[in-house]
């Protein structure tokens, strides 16, 4: 059996971030509702126990949460052995409180117990960066500037060593074939190839911590990822990294 483990959630009215294991999977900020579903076998290192952590924020330009603002999810497990995806169970639902004016966000945490073939090697055994004798704001900002530089001058076989023990550990935890695997990243390659463009860092750039101190990333005010790929006007979009 190759189970394939997804969060199916509903948002309304807020800016909101769901983690896995305390690392982000979405963030997005909606002015109305949306419904999805995602999968996080890639945040799942191992069986056991997992973490869910749900968030939801004021809307981007507003100060306090809408009243009718709430998050709604639960954990979905279907089988892909056969190519398809065949039904296994569902984890209990879980919705946010109603908004309280004294407090300036909602959430809910759960847990629910994943059985998985395989064990992934990403941060477990990493430092709390929290603790380190370095400037990790500096160090980052360097990195993140170092591969603004690597995709806008076409320097993508350097990109692709930086970013491949990640896009290992995701075909793992996907099932994907060698065949599967080389294709994700092509798409990304291509993407740059094709117009975009790695957009200078903003000035406002803030430390974000996750899986318990030992992953960090940069974001900017509106809560995305520092490192975004757009396509320069007319024809703009955005890609984050």
């Amino acid at each position: 059996m190759k189970p394939y483990y997804e969060i199916d959630f509903s948002a309304v009215m807020c800016s909101f971030q769901i983690k896995i294991n305390d690392v982000e999977l979405i963030s997005m900020s909606i002015d109305g509702q949306t419904r999805s579903d995602f999968p996080v076998n890639h945040l799942i290192l191992e069986s056991g126990k997992q973490t869910i952590e749900v968030k939801g924020f004021p809307m981007s330009g507003q100060t306090q949460l809408h009243e009718e603002a709430y998050i709604r999810y639960r954990v979905n497990v279907y089988d892909v052995s056969s190519g398809d995806y065949t039904f296994i169970k569902q984890f209990d639902e879980y919705f946010t409180l109603k908004p309280d004016k004294k407090i300036p966000f909602v959430g809910h945490k759960s847990t629910f117990e994943a059985d998985v073939p395989y064990k992934l090697e990403a941060w477990q055994k990493g430092k709390d960066l929290k603790d380190v004798k370095f400037d990790v704001k500096e160090k980052l900002i360097n990195k993140y500037k170092q591969m603004i530089k690597l995709i806008n001058r076409g320097n993508y076989d350097t990109f692709i060593k930086q970013y491949q023990k990640r896009e290992n550990n995701n075909a793992t935890a996907m099932y994907l074939s060698n065949a599967q695997a080389e294709a994700r990243m092509a798409g990304v390659v291509s993407d740059m190839k094709n117009g975009f463009k790695a957009q200078d860092l903003p000035a406002d750039v803030f430390l974000e911590y996750s899986a318990y101190g030992k992953l960090v990333s940069l974001r900017s005010s509106d809560l995305m990822s520092a490192l975004r790929l757009e396509i320069p006007k007319p024809m703009k979009n955005w890609f984050y990294l």
